[in-house]
């Protein structure tokens, strides 16, 4: 009999152990919709003795057998780690795994996660195999919108096969929910938790619930769980901090009267601000299942997941436009091209506030039924729809004021820290003296910049497949033939509203000597924070103004009807209206972008007395449409080019919409091969051809441009002509699986990608404006690239109690733009480890671990060829637990423990480009079982 019919049929003692550990602990596990391959039986315990691991132990037993069973190289990640602390959410959850990095969003949650060194763009999500709609402006799954609790597990697939759902290049992530026939009886269970961060002094609170029962003999079942939770969160960070390769571009820095060495081509800052983004993050979710077995030979499941993630940001950002204008910088410090000090005249220290809505409402639903109509075949159809919906459109703010005058700052750059900023008002006064001692307020402030925007995303997805197996008899090796069909259909609209380019924004720019006190106005308050920008560096005012944006646009209102004065004080003809200010719809940042995917798949199952391997063919058609606006910039007119902080008038050309198709097949060949030199040791192999579809967003010509701010920069941000990332990938894994529920696993792996997405930046073109020469950014398809990697890992349980999980990934790559090598693949870390320690027995557990990501370059060029470089991070979560009884367990975990932030700059350390801190939280909580 062929070795795969053989294991198949014989489960490990090891193996029943864990599954019956998990049903009585965490209700949880999803099992997979195929059977599982070939594998070997573990060392058998003595007879009579079931050894029943809890918690984290069964967690890592179970994903360890998932990796060990799987038809490809995989890692797995199962429910107890899933649904309990210390994560936040599942990307979290998933940098347990070697190859596996995240991105975090304010308050340092998981957002995106890269697998192998590749970006979220490159890799696909699925829950239950299906895809999730996003409400983001591509296919990027978010990751902080799904509460870990509504998921029993995730695999993460890093080599590929016939049967499997293409569009990913790094690896595959499948989430898996709960199905109640797999826990059979009533279980039901309540967690309760409380939250403090250090860096805020704010807290928050969870409350999570699931019931499961089954009934007709274990035929049918039902489940449903739901989760609220609300946690108020702060985020100190730059908000931005630009440099210009034009302005000076060249300056006499040492006053001989003559541009000399050292004073030429240079780079300067333009503009720096930074500040405390506020998060009120209330976060629900609905999940449930409906499992019938309804013949011995046909069963079905509908199951559903509906979250909200009510997350609105106020952001409080002090600015300083420090941009070189004729006469305005002395004292100027230049090292290695790069302005680094200067005496800034006639400064204005402006105030921002930011704020983001943010209310995302994602949902799936759908029905999978199996069936055996014969003993040899086996059939599986599934329909599904997923949406995701987020109405931001002109509720977002970017609200300016400041203090007029001749005032006076002081900007020198430091290394790995903010830059020390002081300003001297015009009267004498120091900045940061007069903001601790609460002494600004509405009359030294005045109105500004009032810019209203938003997008309203609505992505809707349609998917339908048809799966079949037939069981052959092993003649020529071939066990069974896999088969399939699928189709989706998806549409993603976004429409951008806002005033920006209607020109209400800039309706009352540099109006700063009209004060809101002047205009009978309340608002604008100080405000100190505790733990103000911490571990930032840099000597700058540690308080700061917040105002009130309704405020601040009632107080426009007493303007209406009044004249508007030009740059000497003279009445234009026109007169102020605030319902211009109002945000519009803006045809040109718009789209709406529909894909329609159909596939064929085929793929054989091998094996012999010590091998098993598929070999298979993928066949994929995409069809696409893309809809959007296109303008041109007909005039600039810009009376005060040396007021940094003024903006011209843009004049554009009516909007005329554009819609074009798109279409291509692609056959994607696969081969998977795994060899058992012995019982506990298997070499897999494989190679494949996959590809990544363009990010929707990239598919339509939407266009901005800077000219507000005298940046001429236009980027073109999508091109529906774009190819699909094309990849041909070889891998091969070592998996010692040395002693039950422990394993050395390491594996190598090579991708040849082409047609990879990236911007060219074309500088000084001539888009038809007079006068004015443009920087240019679009997206093209790379000629190529190559990414080669190791990853490592091993496992080990001990018998008292004590465990670790270390894994660890190396990744080079090499990018060629043009024929030319231009570098390592943007976004791209080298270096990712995980370390983790546990300990679990006699109802106390313990863990921790470091999840480390190293440096890596997120552009290669941001301006002027300097890179935009993020140093590396340590991600410290802990958490420790007592069983009090049965059926109440009490919890405390930390996250962030090592007070981590992100740091970014230009390729050097004097030339600061990103930051953001999070704090340390702490959580403490109950679970309770019925």
């Amino acid at each position: 009999m062929p070795r795969r019919h053989e294991t198949r049929a014989r489960r490990t003692l090891i193996a029943a152990a864990v599954e019956m550990a998990l049903c009585t602990t965490a209700f949880a596990q999803a099992q997979p919709d195929v059977a599982p391959p070939a594998t070997v039986s573990t060392t058998p315990e003595p007879q009579g003795a079931v050894v029943v691991v809890t918690g984290a132990r069964a967690a890592l037993a179970k994903s360890l057998d998932l990796k060990r069973n799987a038809d490809v190289i995989q890692d797995s990640i199962s429910a107890t780690e899933l649904g309990r602390f210390p994560d936040d959410n599942v990307a979290d959850s998933l940098t347990h795994i070697s190859g596996i990095s995240v991105s975090r969003t304010r308050g340092g949650e998981g957002q995106y996660i890269n697998v192998r060194g590749l970006g979220s763009g490159y890799n696909i999500v699925t829950l239950n195999k299906r895809i999730l709609a996003t409400d983001g402006d591509g296919r990027d799954f978010a990751f902080d919108v799904l509460p870990s609790e509504v998921i029993s597990g995730a695999d993460v697939m890093k080599s590929a096969e016939a049967a499997q759902m293409e569009g990913s290049i790094g690896g595959s992530v499948n989430l898996r929910s709960a199905r109640p026939l797999d826990i059979p009886g009533f279980r039901s269970s309540v967690r309760f938790e409380g939250e403090h961060n250090d860096l805020s002094r704010n807290n928050g609170g969870k409350l999570s619930g699931v019931v499961s029962n089954t009934f007709n003999n274990n035929t049918m079942g039902v489940l449903v769980g739901a989760v609220f939770s609300k946690r108020k969160v702060r985020t100190d960070s730059l908000g931005y901090q630009t440099y210009n390769a034009d302005s000076p571009g060249s300056v006499d820095v040492n006053g001989d009267g003559a541009i000399g060495p050292g004073e030429s081509n240079l780079l300067a800052p333009c503009c720096i601000s930074f500040g405390s983004v506020f998060e009120e993050k209330k976060r629900s979710a609905l999940s449930g299942a409906f499992e019938w077995k309804v013949t011995p030979q046909f069963k079905m499941i509908v199951d559903g997941l509906a979250t909200r993630l009510d997350s609105p940001q106020v952001g409080y950002q002090q600015s300083y436009y420090v941009e070189h204008a004729p006469g305005r910088w002395s004292d100027i410090v230049v090292k290695d091209r790069l302005v680094t000090g200067m005496t800034v005249h006639d400064l204005v220290p402006e105030m921002s506030n930011v704020t983001t809505d943010r209310v995302v409402d994602t949902m799936q639903f759908g029905w999978r039924g199996e069936w055996k109509p014969t003993s040899r075949l086996k059939l599986n159809g599934d329909i599904y729809r997923s949406t995701s919906k987020r109405d931001s459109g002109g509720k977002d703010t970017f609200v300016v004021a400041g203090i007029a005058g001749h005032n006076t700052g002081y900007y020198r750059a430091n290394n790995g820290a903010f830059p020390d900023i002081r300003v001297t008002l015009e009267d004498g006064r120091d900045l940061a003296t007069e903001l601790a001692a609460g002494r600004l307020g509405n009359k030294d402030y005045g109105i500004h910049f009032t810019g209203l925007t938003g997008n309203d995303i609505k992505d809707t997805i349609d998917g339908a497949s048809l799966d079949g197996r037939l069981a052959m008899d092993g003649t020529w090796h071939i066990d069974g033939i896999q088969f399939g069909a699928s189709g989706t259909s998806r549409k993603k609209d976004r429409n951008s509203i806002g005033n920006e380019k209607s020109g209400g924004a800039c309706q009352y720019c540099d109006m700063y000597s009209t004060t809101f006190a002047s205009l009978g106005a309340d608002v604008v308050r100080p405000m100190t924070l505790p733990n103000y920008m911490r571990n930032a560096g840099g000597s700058f005012p540690g308080s700061f103004i917040a105002f009130d944006v309704p405020a601040y646009f009632r107080a426009l209102q007493s303007l209406n009807g009044k004249p508007v004065l030009d740059a000497e004080g003279n009445p234009t003809g026109d007169t102020f209206d605030v319902s211009r200010s109002q945000p519009v719809f803006v045809p040109t940042d718009s789209y709406s972008v529909r894909e329609k995917t159909a596939t064929l798949y085929g793929q054989l199952e091998l094996s012999g007395d010590n091998w098993n391997g598929n070999v298979g063919m993928r066949v994929v058609r995409t069809r696409t449409t893309s809809k959007s606006a296109i303008d041109q910039i007909v005039a600039i007119d810009d009376p005060t080019p040396n007021i940094p902080t003024s903006s011209p008038t843009v004049t554009y050309s009516p909007a005329v919409p554009v819609s074009e198709d798109g279409s291509y097949t692609k056959l994607l060949p696969s081969a998977n091969l795994s060899w058992w030199a012995r019982e506990d040791f298997v070499v897999r192999a494989a190679v494949a051809k996959v590809m990544a579809r363009p990010s929707l967003d990239k598919l339509a010509p939407t266009r901005t441009d800077n000219t507000l701010d005298r940046t001429y920069l236009l980027s073109i941000v999508g091109d529906p002509k774009l190819k699909p990332t094309e990849a041909v990938q070889q891998d091969i894994s070592v998996e010692w699986y040395y002693r039950p529920k422990s394993a050395i696993t390491a594996a190598v792996f090579a991708k040849q990608i082409k047609n990879f997405v990236t911007y060219q930046t074309d500088e000084h073109v001539d888009i038809g404006v007079p006068g004015y020469l443009y920087t240019v950014t679009h997206p093209v398809n790379g000629d190529k690239a190559r990414v080669r990697g190791i990853e490592i890992g091993i496992q080990h349980l001990f018998d008292n109690g004590f465990g670790i999980n270390a894994k660890f990934a190396k990744t080079l790559t090499r990018a060629y733009q043009n024929g030319a090598y231009v570098g390592q693949l943007e976004g791209v870390a080298p270096t990712a480890s995980s370390l983790g320690f546990l300990y679990e027995r006699n109802g106390i557990n313990a863990s921790i671990s470091f999840d480390y990501t190293g440096e890596y370059t997120q552009s290669t060029n941001v301006i002027a060829g300097f890179p935009n470089k993020v140093d590396a991070l340590t991600w410290v979560t802990a958490s420790a637990s007592w069983d009090v009884t049965r059926n109440v367990t009490v919890f405390v975990e930390g996250k962030n423990l090592g007070d981590a932030e992100m740091r970014s700059n230009l390729g050097r350390p004097d030339a600061l480009y990103g930051f953001e801190t999070w704090g340390r939280t702490y959580v403490a909580g109950m679970s309770v079982k019925f």
